[in-house]
């Protein structure tokens, strides 16, 4: 049993034809058809049940395929890692990121580039909190900046630092008069929100609901970006993170802290814990937890 053996037959088990699989796999049909005779040879027993119409699993396939998936998943990761390590500072590394921590995170890749100069970034955005575990667990990207709370025990947890954040409004509004702002008051207004799945939305929500107040939610949205239009439109006011309303902040606009303490959120480095990085990327991990604290 090798691994060119597995992956013939996981991939004629995923498409269900000896003929699709060796044109995918780029190999002759007979070449794909002895390679599972062998196989099945070597276990002793069928793998596929083959009928004019279909083939379809044994029960003896149908365990090697949960299997041997897993074992093709952790080659490649170990190849993977084996190349990080290797190549260590000329890696493309793909990082998480949730939109406020953008504009600090930027200074991070600028000095970090003076000390890794053939490094290569790629940074996504994240969502939501299953996406989030599961790019980590399937090495889709080797860490991400969040504020959803992950606890797994195959996942490193760092705190960075708590963020505040603030309500956003058009200028002239009567929250312009004053100093700070309450969620009481906020309360009264027409509120655009994140989408009642995004952790920060959850945040806000239940801010409100510890005091006993029920807000106004007149827009459910994804992006922080479409909350500052809107707002800029005069369809209502929204709370955003103090950090994202620093990056880039519209002259038609104004903000203001709320007063209440209760609502605020932590702000993580999540990375597998079994995942083997290269000198550069633990230096990068060093480096952000040095920044987000002095923000």
């Amino acid at each position: 049993m090798d691994l060119k053996q597995l992956t013939y037959f996981i991939t004629i088990a995923r498409v269900g034809s000896f003929s699709r699989a060796a044109l995918l796999l780029h190999v002759s049909q007979p070449s794909i058809s002895n390679a599972i005779s062998n196989l099945e040879t070597e276990i002793g027993s069928p793998l596929f049940e083959r009928t004019t119409r279909q083939i379809r699993l044994t029960k003896t396939g149908e365990l090697l395929q949960d299997r041997s998936t897993e074992l093709l998943k952790q080659f490649a990761i170990m190849k993977e890692e084996l190349q990080d390590v290797i190549h260590g500072e000329e890696v493309k590394i793909v990082f998480g990121m949730i939109e406020s921590a953008h504009n600090w995170f930027a200074q991070v890749i600028k000095d970090f580039k003076q000390q890794f100069p053939a490094i290569q970034f790629s940074v996504i955005d994240t969502l939501y909190n299953s996406s989030v575990f599961k790019t980590l667990e399937n090495h889709d990207i080797h860490a991400t900046i969040s504020n959803q709370e992950i606890n797994h025990n195959s996942i490193t947890k760092i705190p960075l630092y708590q963020e505040k954040f603030v309500v956003i409004f058009p200028k002239g509004h009567a929250f312009s008069e004053k100093e700070t702002v309450s969620l009481a008051e906020i309360s009264k207004e027409p509120l655009i929100t994140g989408m009642p799945i995004f952790e920060t939305c959850k945040q806000i929500l239940s801010a409100f609901e510890t005091l006993h107040l029920t807000p106004q939610v007149a827009y459910e949205i994804e992006r922080f970006e479409m909350a500052k239009s809107l707002v800029e439109c005069h369809l209502g006011v929204s709370i955003l993170p103090e950090k994202y309303v620093l990056q880039h902040f519209p002259e038609s606009l104004e903000y203001r802290m709320i007063e209440d303490q209760i609502l605020s959120r932590p702000v993580y480095l999540y990375y597998l814990k079994n995942r083997h990085f290269p000198n550069s990327i633990l230096q990068l991990f060093q480096n952000i937890q040095n920044a987000s604290y002095s923000k």
